[in-house]
């Protein structure tokens, strides 16, 4: 009796896991990640849907004679409808940003212009609903919101003396002091 119900069950589990291809990598674009690589596996729990995900991204570039580094990093999970791994999915994730920019010729307090260096820096809570189609290779889509305290100034601190300056961070649509939407479009490969 007990071999019969342990390879019912483990026939079962077989079933459940036949296709899921766990271990996912990829790149997702869009607001607030910009450019991030993605890795996903979908653990057994939750009869195959629960995902453990994270995305990382290191980006240097300039703008209009600002040199800017942006840095983020995204750990949370994605909890699938489907026991396959794939389809309609929930999200939640800590996202951590930080961005550093160099200032060329900027006018401080005292009316001197010289360079000078600011930072950006915020975390939210993201909450998300996605849909992920594919298995080998898979397309992304999610919408959602970042909960968190956005800055709306940046300080920024010249590199040869004690002066400071705020500079105002433009209006974004979407973008408030408490969030930001999060919309990312992604692809990757479906391994393992």
């Amino acid at each position: 009796m007990s071999t019969f119900l342990f390879s019912s069950l483990q026939s079962q589990s077989d079933i459940n896991t036949k296709g899921i291809k766990p271990l996912r990598i990829g790149i997702k674009a869009g607001l607030p990640n910009i450019l991030t690589a993605n890795t996903e596996y979908v653990t057994p729990l939750m009869n195959n849907r629960m995902a453990i995900v994270v995305d990382y991204m290191s980006l240097s570039k300039t703008i209009d004679e600002t040199e800017i580094n942006y840095n983020n990093f995204e750990i949370g999970s994605n909890i699938y409808l489907k026991s396959t791994g794939k389809g309609i999915y929930g999200g939640i994730s800590y996202f951590s940003f930080d961005s550093e920019g160099t200032f060329r010729e900027i006018t401080f307090d005292d009316g001197s212009a010289e360079d000078g260096t600011g930072e950006i820096k915020f975390n939210t809570v993201n909450l998300k609903l996605g849909v992920k189609v594919g298995r080998a290779f898979y397309f992304r889509f999610e919408v959602g919101y970042g909960f968190g305290d956005i800055p709306e100034q940046i300080l920024v601190k010249s590199k040869s003396s004690g002066k400071t300056t705020y500079e105002e961070i433009p209006d974004i649509p979407g973008i408030s002091s408490s969030g930001l939407p999060v919309i990312n479009f992604g692809i990757g490969v479906g391994l393992l």
